[in-house]
């Protein structure tokens, strides 16, 4: 969300929140051609420290639950190895960074700077996990054990 038009402008003065995680998966393709394949990997950070992901909602207290009033996780491109998993990538915010994004006090265009101060790709790891981690149903513990990867074409 970063890079190009940015849709969701009016909610960066008023619609700043985190979404805590321990991690996110990303599907690499094993393949080329229309349904290749797909490898799912967990990425974290190296340290295991929980990670602070930017975001934007446009929900209030007397708001319907609805789609409309979801969230979205701002994203910027990935680089260095990560760049071989998936192109795209949540923007991390250390915790001195990601309290001045949720204070609705602090100015709408620094806050917006943080952005470009997100965890670098150096802070995180990643290996493949199982495939079963892409039903939503799939809730285990070893969701996030790493296994061997899927052998390529």
């Amino acid at each position: 969300m970063l890079a190009g038009a940015w849709p969701w402008k009016m909610l960066t003065a008023r619609g700043r929140i985190l979404v805590p995680a321990d991690g996110w998966y990303e599907w690499k393709p094993l393949a080329d051609g229309p349904k290749p394949a797909k490898q799912p990997y967990y990425i974290h950070a190296a340290d295991d420290a929980p990670l602070f992901f930017a975001g934007l909602s446009n929900w209030r207290p007397d708001a319907e639950k609805d789609e409309a009033h979801g969230f979205a996780i701002v994203t910027n491109d990935a680089a260095g190895g990560m760049i071989d998993v998936h192109d795209r990538r949540p923007v991390a915010l250390p915790p001195d960074l990601a309290i001045h994004w949720m204070d609705p006090e602090f100015p709408t265009a620094q806050a917006l700077a943080l952005l470009e101060h997100g965890l670098p790709e150096t802070a995180f790891t990643w290996h493949p996990v199982r495939q079963e981690v892409g039903n939503s149903k799939y809730e285990l513990p070893d969701a996030i054990q790493p296994v061997a990867p899927i052998p390529k074409d």
